[in-house]
């Protein structure tokens, strides 16, 4: 069932925002509710006049490559920068085109942290308005932010955008039960139809003991799911100290997601590789969360993982200190 079991879709957005019936799809995965959300977004633009371009922020998540070929789209590119990556709102409206038809926004933001603002909200919206354009915005990280003073926003609840945009959520994330393959799109009803035919296409049906599963735990959530916003906010705060005494890094600004983003001065590859044989702590290159390749050349940006329990934090501080044990170092490394 596209429209997900009873007990589920009424649960998924607070009041009565979204009709369950007609305008809630429940996919298998963020994952498959993005490419699912592209999709219908690139038909129904193609359809009105070729618009096959999405704007896509970069940094951004390797997947969303492919998910723009499964549209199929084109990318276009606005790029953030460090140390905040906060969005250029004139870098945004100088990369509309005629072919542009969707805008792909995800707050709180991976790889980046970045949560968005009611500013930069709005100035993505007042170009949605005026160019009549589509926007999917990836929200799966909603429960994650920790920023002092922040809060999440979704691009929906913003003047104009309700009617244009496709909200993406995942039940995996919201309860950290990634193997969960539990999602939504919730959209207005032309859109939502158009979700649901591509979700058809993709994965026909989300398991439905899981999302039986899922309508139980919102139904006794309270609203902290399980404290995973401080835990977070805490583990950014503590790896932040030790990259920055231990390791000299400079670690960027973040109020929400799963992810520390730090300069390393260095090439990015360059800096994982001794990193790893150092002190055995695994991190990411960010060169590879860009459309352009040459980027690997120049990026000094590497990502740490802060979603993990508390002691595997003081694990990875303590190596990166250098105190980490002769076991733990035989055992081998610690992912980040």
């Amino acid at each position: 069932r596209g429209e997900g079991v009873p007990p589920l879709s009424p649960r998924l957005y607070p009041g009565d925002a979204y009709d369950p019936a007609s305008e809630v799809v429940i996919c298998t995965s963020g994952q498959e509710s993005l490419n699912a959300a592209l999709r219908a977004c690139v038909s129904e633009q193609v359809s009105r006049g070729g618009r096959d371009g999405v704007i896509v922020f970069e940094p951004y998540f390797p997947f969303t490559q492919g998910a723009l070929d499964n549209a199929p789209a084109v990318m276009q590119p606005v790029r953030t920068h460090a140390p905040g990556f906060a969005i250029d709102a004139a870098a945004l409206r100088a990369a509309v085109t005629p072919r542009t038809g969707t805008v792909l926004l995800n707050s709180p933001h991976n790889p980046t942290g970045h949560v968005a603002s009611e500013a930069e909200l709005a100035a993505v919206a007042e170009v949605c308005v005026e160019h009549d354009l589509l926007a999917v915005s990836d929200e799966v990280y909603e429960h994650a932010v920790f920023g002092e003073g922040c809060r999440h926003r979704r691009l929906c609840d913003v003047p104009g955008m309700r009617g244009r945009t496709i909200t993406v959520s995942s039940a995996g994330k919201l309860f950290s039960l990634t193997g969960w393959r539990v999602a939504w799109a919730l959209a207005p009803a032309r859109l939502a139809t158009a979700v649901a035919s591509a979700h058809t296409n993709l994965t026909y049906s989300a398991p439905t003991p899981l999302q039986a599963g899922i309508a139980a735990a919102l139904r006794e959530e309270d609203g902290s799911f399980g404290g995973v916003a401080q835990l977070f906010g805490a583990n950014f705060e503590l790896l932040a100290t030790a990259l920055r005494e231990h390791r000299g890094l400079t670690v960027c600004d973040a109020q929400g997601g799963y992810f520390l983003v730090a300069d390393a001065g260095v090439p990015d590859i360059d800096f994982v590789r001794s990193l790893a044989a150092e002190c055995g702590v695994v991190c990411t290159p960010m060169s590879v969360f860009y459309a352009d390749q040459d980027r690997s050349e120049s990026c000094t940006l590497v990502r740490f993982t802060i979603c993990k329990s508390r002691e595997h934090i003081h694990r990875a501080c303590a190596a990166l200190a250098g105190r980490r044990g002769r076991r733990e170092r035989v055992a081998g490394t610690l992912e980040m």
